[in-house]
């Protein structure tokens, strides 16, 4: 005899069925990366500037897209020397990894005796994650209108003009250095412990100019809280395009920073090939991609080994101009 299923049981099987699935897809979800525990985003200065941004931007894509919770860490000091260290001495399990400029690998082992550890031996590259110019900044009350001008006023009143920098050795430090060797002018450097603490400072008079990154200051600038004189890249930024190059006026003037994603050396070829994939998803989603767009950022991805090439290169270069410019820490 055929026995005939009423709807309630019909129903009742079928939730379960989907409930069953559901647990199933929640669980391969959450086995995606090696391990369940959160992953977490070394940040190597304080919240306030690009890299905590765009960390943070990341971090939402890429929690979606491994299957575990994504933190953002902020571990600032010593231009970004003190959460570099704590990721190159973290368990190499995939489950902590920093986003840093490229001035915290290529720059930081020619000003610092011992930083206690190798940026190129114990710290694993990921992939390449965006490149942005910098951008030549005063305050709105300045009477430096222009270029020209700062060079000017740099000329008739040698050291009175200061410039702020989020550490010894970052970009917007050698830049300030770029400035005075290739302008023959004397200004003098300020070091903060990252953007945020250097352009408060800035806006308030406390120091006269500063470079810093495009996507960081054009909020600033056009809210009218910052003047932009110049641009550290050889073409204006699209969304600036009345700043002109620094090169216009000082030829051979033209820097470009980087930023990327690391991980602790050690790391299994597996884990290196997940992250990689998912990183570069991440920053490459439309979300993120817009974001940057919208304040004169450029996405700009890599294997492991061609960041990896991009480290030596650059260190070997930073370590000549250390040397040419007499840069110290102070």
């Amino acid at each position: 005899m055929r026995r005939i299923r009423s709807p309630l049981a019909w129903l009742a099987s079928s939730l379960l069925t989907l409930a069953l699935l559901v647990g199933a897809t929640a669980s391969a979800s959450a086995q995606q990366f090696p391990g369940s525990n959160p992953l977490t985003i070394v940040v190597s200065y304080p919240p306030g500037g690009l890299s905590d941004y765009f960390a943070r931007l990341v971090a939402v894509k890429l929690a979606d897209s491994l299957g575990v919770t994504v933190l953002v860490e902020n571990k600032p000091g010593a231009n970004g020397a003190i959460g570099t260290a704590f990721v190159a001495r973290a368990k190499p399990d995939g489950h902590t990894i920093s986003f840093l400029p490229a001035s915290t690998v290529t720059t930081n082992q020619w000003l610092m005796k011992d930083m206690g550890f190798d940026p190129l031996k114990d710290l694993t590259p990921l992939t390449l994650a965006l490149v942005v110019p910098n951008v030549l900044v005063v305050p709105p009350a300045s009477p430096i209108k222009n270029f020209p001008e700062l060079l000017e006023v740099a000329k008739a009143k040698p050291g009175t003009i200061n410039f702020a920098s989020v550490g010894v050795g970052s970009s917007p430090h050698l830049q300030g250095e770029m400035l005075k060797r290739l302008g023959k002018i004397d200004i003098v450097h300020v070091a903060y412990k990252g953007a945020g603490p250097a352009l408060q400072d800035l806006m308030a008079g406390q120091v006269q100019m500063m470079f810093d990154n495009l996507p960081s200051v054009l909020p600033m600038i056009q809210a009218g809280k910052l003047r932009a004189l110049a641009v550290t890249s050889a073409a204006p930024a699209p969304l600036l395009p009345d700043v002109p190059p620094i090169a216009k006026f000082l030829p051979g003037f033209e820097a470009t920073p980087w930023f990327g994603f690391v991980g602790p050396a050690g790391l299994p070829k597996e884990i290196v090939a997940k992250l990689h994939e998912h990183l570069v998803r991440a920053v490459k989603s439309e979300e993120v991609v817009k974001a940057l767009q919208a304040r004169g950022g450029e996405i700009v991805t890599s294997t492991p080994e061609e960041l990896a090439k991009l480290m030596r290169t650059e260190s070997e270069q930073m370590q000549t101009l250390i040397k040419e410019a007499g840069v110290s820490l102070q």
